[in-house]
This record gives structure tokens, sequence and C-alpha cells, in this order.
């Protein structure tokens, strides 16, 4: 294994970046604006400010904000930020944003006004409209399709249950990152852009995160082709490159006029998903492909159990923020009726009209479903503790473009962010926006960044229990090359648990309730229980570290069991427990729908999510099987007995055990 530990790697990295910050105050600019963009769209109307930035040295933009009609003819909310005087094609960013989020998220005009944000100093410092303005391109933000000023509620005219007069006759709502809408919305801008002499057709890139990383991923795999199969373009926009094509087909991307063939220069997805179903729904089939766990399996057949709190919340977030499809009115976004089917639980047999629709969905809302059409570079930054899209959603977008091309050009960063109980170390996202700036500026400016990059495998460890470590951070070209150990642990105890009741370290380490929902004790960070707990309603197992070990992949759980019950749930949950008892820090978790016929002689053998950590020697390795681990995990219907007589747990390592830190290059 080549592996690289970095400590001061951040502070080293960022510092050769450029642009000097301070405590400058932000002044009037006077910019000439020769360039319009979208001029020449039909129904495009944007209106020009000019700032100052508060860095050091200052810099002066123009910050264009409007409506700009999609490929559609639906008006949308967009600004688009670009150097002070820009009089030609310039190299172009686009950023889309999460879920429940707006155009501003990725802004810091009006906020920090500097590259360094206060409102989100992990994620946005280094990587927002005025960083990437100072470095010389311009940006485009905008708000996606049917949330707030894009035909959302927040549009004027709008109420917070009727759309805008003007969207109204348009497929307003939200299609759930469709790579027919949204994926499309997003080329459209970009080839709007491109048109209207602002943007390099050659030089475009694009990003996002969470909801907000589905059109950049989606968008890199199909590469210069557009998905067919929504509602026509208006000829007053333009030729419909979709007239007379089938939904689903593809045909090249071009600029609106159809005159320039387009794709995209590179791609940065962001904690997002690779299989939505999957991640919100896991059966406990899929894999990272790795030699120590189980091939990737189905991950819709058996239907899997729904994260039920994160579902919830999510559900609540769309409604309040953005608009969904009417009931009934358009069945590949008819999101009100899928949550309704979600949310009365198993069994979910694969002849019900709405399970059959929601697995059929997978091939226009999932990326993972998009065989690549070209070689756009990725570079996907995604969560080792993320329990909404955990790391196995990168590794298996990598896995798939190298199987259709072994030397795709692909580079992950795997790090402790995300959604909910990611602890977002300012650390590690400086690390990776160093990296990230660098892949970009690589395609977007090669002439100022002509080396290539490194298309390997880099992930950080994470630190629960012990928190004010120092950062670490490896590295290999491949995956396998960053767990070239393994420790396996085994056990025959028997245990009985059942689907019956939740237990308190279920409550306890729920990622909404204890994350993300304004309650009293909620945090962010590890889920820690202080002192360790015994939780009465499930099979334990401890096993005792003997020497210090570096967890680096996803742990493969055997689990041999006797259930009363045609449709069982299995939970796992890893903890690390202090040596003395006063904590133990939640690693991993994940879970496994099992049809089985009830009786004996029975196993699951399912992998948890990739994860890197460190456990202590001297810690207690605690494994947690339950039949019932809600509220993360909706409870089943299906009232099940599940006696357990063994278990064994393998987990893949970083090096050999007891080695430290010294081993690493």
């Amino acid at each position: 294994m080549r592996a690289i530990c970095w400590s001061l790697a951040a502070a080293a990295a960022l510092a050769a970046l450029p642009v000097a910050l301070g405590s400058g105050v932000a002044s009037a600019a006077t910019c000439a604006h020769t360039l319009v963009p979208y001029a020449g769209l039909a129904g495009a109307s944007l209106t020009p400010t000019d700032y100052v930035t508060k860095d050091v040295p200052s810099v002066p933009y123009t910050r264009w904000s409007g409506t700009v009609p999609g490929f559609d003819g639906m008006p949308f909310s967009v600004d688009v930020t670009v150097p002070c005087g820009t009089t030609g094609p310039t190299p172009t960013i686009v950023m889309s944003h999460g879920f429940s989020d707006d155009k501003t998220v990725w802004e810091e005009t009006g906020k920090s006004d500097r590259v360094i944000s206060e409102g989100r100093p992990e994620q946005n410092s280094r990587w927002n409209n005025i960083w990437f303005v100072t470095r010389g391109y311009v940006v485009v933000t905008y708000t996606a399709r049917g949330w707030h000023d894009s035909c959302g509620p927040n549009t004027p005219g709008a109420t917070p249950t009727t759309p805008a007069p003007q969207c109204a006759s348009f497929k307003y709502w939200i299609h759930l990152d469709d790579k027919r809408w949204e994926v499309r919305d997003a080329q459209w801008l970009a080839g709007g852009l491109v048109q209207s002499g602002m943007a390099r057709a050659d030089r475009l890139a694009i990003t996002g995160g969470s909801y907000g990383g589905g059109p950049p991923l989606s968008g890199a795999l199909l590469a210069d082709k557009t998905m067919c199969g929504a509602s026509a373009v208006p000829p007053a926009l333009g030729p419909d490159p979709c007239a007379g094509k089938a939904t689903g087909a593809l045909v090249p991307w071009t600029t609106p006029n159809g005159a320039t063939p387009l794709t995209w220069a590179v791609s940065v997805p962001m904690y997002t998903y690779a299989d939505l179903l999957g991640v919100l729904t896991p059966n406990g089939r899929g894999s990272d492909g790795s030699r120590l766990a189980p091939p990737d399996g189905s991950h819709t057949d058996p239907f899997g159990v729904p994260i039920a709190g994160t579902i919830a919340a999510l559900y609540g977030a769309g409604s309040t923020s953005g608009f969904f499809s009417p009931p009934g009115v358009d069945p590949d976004a008819d999101i009100f009726t899928s949550s309704a089917r979600l949310e009365l639980g198993n069994p979910f047999p694969q002849a019900d009209p709405l399970v059959a629709r929601g697995v059929s969905d997978q091939r226009f809302k999932s990326p993972i479903t998009t065989v690549p059409q070209g070689r756009v570079p990725i570079f996907y930054v995604q969560g080792l503790t993320d329990p909404l899209f955990p790391a196995t959603e990168a590794l298996q977008i990598r896995n798939l473009v190298r199987r259709a091309d072994p030397t795709y050009p692909i580079k992950l960063f795997l790090g402790d962010f995300g959604h909910d109980y990611t602890a977002q170390r300012q650390d590690e996202w400086d690390l990776a926006h160093a990296q990230m700036s660098e892949f970009v500026d690589h395609y977007l400016r090669p002439d100022r960044t002509p080396l290539a990059p490194t298309f390997d495998v880099g992930s950080t460890v994470t630190r629960c229990l012990d928190h004010n470590a120092p950062m670490r951070f490896v590295r290999a070209p491949t995956w396998e090359g960053l767990h070239p150990q393994h420790l396996t642990f085994s056990s025959s105890v028997a245990g009985t648990t059942s689907s019956d009741t939740p237990g308190p370290a279920g409550a306890a380490s729920d990622p909404i309730t204890t994350a993300t929902l304004p309650l009293p004790g909620a945090y962010h960070g590890c889920r820690i229980m202080k002192p360790s707990q015994a939780d009465p309603t499930v099979v334990t197992y401890l096993f005792k570290v003997a020497k210090d070990i570096v967890l680096m992949g996803g742990p493969v759980v055997d689990v041999s069991f006797t259930t009363t019950a045609p449709d069982t749930q299995l939970h796992a949950r890893v903890w690390d427990v202090a040596a003395d008892g006063s904590a133990q820090g939640l690693i991993d978790r994940g879970t496994y729908r099992s049809l089985d016929t009830p009786g004996t002689g029975t196993h699951a053998r399912f992998q948890l999510t990739p994860q890197g950590y460190r456990f202590r020697a001297g810690h207690t390795l605690k494994v947690e099987i339950t039949a019932n681990d809600a509220p993360y995990f909706q409870q089943s219907n299906v009232p099940a007995v599940v006696q357990v007589s063994g278990l064994t747990i393998t987990l893949p390592l970083l090096e050999r055990p007891g080695t430290g830190q010294a081993r690493s290059v």
C-alpha cells in the first residue's frame, strides 16, 4: 500500500492557493457590463450589481440576478457572478443546491463577502461564488425546479399551496433530480450561458452537494448527452432535440440554438447519492466490491427497510420549501403517494404497483443506472460518517465507471462530513477544498495548473472518542490498497431480540432527533452515550481490542439466526467503548432484510457502511444485533422473534494491528 499521513497538510495546501485573506471592508465597484448573461434567450431578464470583496487584496465583481427560462420555458431564479469587466467567453462553474435550499446556499455575496464563509465555514469556505470569481471564473447559481423562488412557494404570486400564475402551465414541481428534468435543467442553463458568449464551451464545470450532487454526478455520466422524456422545448427558445424521441432516449447536448455541442470539462459531486432508492431503503445487498465483502447484489429485491425518520424529515422540508406534484398528476414525481406508501411499511412485495413504480424510477432518478457516455473527470467527495449518503455511494460509482473504462478519471476523498451527525471537521474540509480547487483548475485553467491530478482514493481517519487527535489523511491508488489487512472477531454466544420494542441505544443514535431537529439534547458530531450502557433489547457481542487498529472500509457481519417471521429485519450497530466504560461512540451501522422461511439454520452476511476509525488498545468493540432499530430504521409490521446463535465480524484494516502511524509514508 502507498499511503500518506497528513497532519499539517491542509494548512500547507491552502497556503499555496492564491488570494490573501483579511478583514477589508467591501466598497462599491464600477465594472463594465460588456456581456449580458443569457442575452438572446427569449424571456431571460437579469440585472447587474457590482461588488468588492472583503478579502485582502479585495476583488471587484458583478452579480447578475433575475430569471431565465428553462428548456420548457419555466422561469428559473438564477444568479451569475462574473469577474469585473468580463469581455469574452470565460471558464464557468455551475453550482447546484441541496434539498430544501436555494441558489444562495453557495453564495457569500451579502453574507461574509469573502472567500471564507461565516454561515457555513466548513462547506463554503473557499468553495462559493466569491472564491471562484476571485480565481477568474464565472459562477452560475440557481434555485432548482419547484423550490423556493423557481416556481416554488417563494415565487412572486405563489401561496404556500398554489403555484404562481406564471408557473401554473409548466411541470413546475420537484422531480427528485430526474435526469430528464433537473439534470437537463443544469445542462440548459450552462448551455444558455455559452450561447450568450459568456461561458467557454470547452471549460464547463459543475458541482453541488447532497440533493445538489445529483446533477453533477448524473451529468458527468451523461457527458455530452441529454436525456429525453420531459416537456417539449418551445419554438421561441430553439429546436427541440428530443422531438419524436422516446422517454429515456439520449441525444447530443448542445446550446439552446443547437449550434454548439457541449460536455462537462469536470464534475465535483459532494456528499450525495449514487442509488436514491438504495440509500432511502437499504436491503443489505449493497457492497463496495471489496475482496472481503459479499458481491454487490440487487438493491431493490427484496425491497429494503426505509430510513423512516430521515424520510419523514425530508418530506417535511420539501413540503414547506418547495412544491411536490399534486397527487395523481405526474406518476414519475408523485412524492405524496410514494411517501404515503413507504410510511405504511412492510411487507413490500415486488408485485405492489407502488413498489414496482419505485423500482422502475431508479432508471431516471439514480446516477448509478447511467451507463457512462464519456470520460468527464470526477472528483467525488463523500462522507464516511454520513447516515444518509454513506461512502458506499462514491465507491459504487467508482466501480461503475472503472468497469466501463479501467482508466476512467475519477478521484475520491472520504471524510467526516455530510449530513446529520457528521462532525464537519474544518481541517478535513480545508484539505478537501485545496484538492478540489486544484482538480477544477487543471481542467478549467490548464495553463495555470498543468500538472494532471492523481486519480486515487483518499480518506481521513475519523475521530469520535478520540476527538482531539490530529487529522490523519491516507490515500492509495485503489480502495483495496487502503485496506490490505483485516481482522476477524467471532462469538457463538446466543441471544434473543424481537421487533416489538426499540431500545435506548436506537433512540440515542438516531440522526434526526439527536442531530437535525432543534430538540433538547440535540447535537452534531459522533453519537456518544455516557456512560457506556447495555441495551436489553439487543444481542450484544463484546470484543476486547488488544492493539491499536485502524478500521478502513466496510465491516462485514455474518449472523446465524432463527426467526419466527417470513419478513425479518436484522440491524447491526458497531460501537467503540472506552477502556473505563465512561462512554461509547457509534462507529457504524447497517441493516439486512431477510425474506427467508421461518425456521433454523439461517444466516445473513452483509457489509456495513465503509468507515475509517482508530480503535485504541484497551477499548472494546461492541456489536449489537437487533430486530428493531427505530426510529432510524422503520419498525417492522411483521412481528418477529429472532434467536441469534452466533456472529462473525471482519474489519478491513489500514495496517497491521498495533502498527500505528509510523507505518505510513
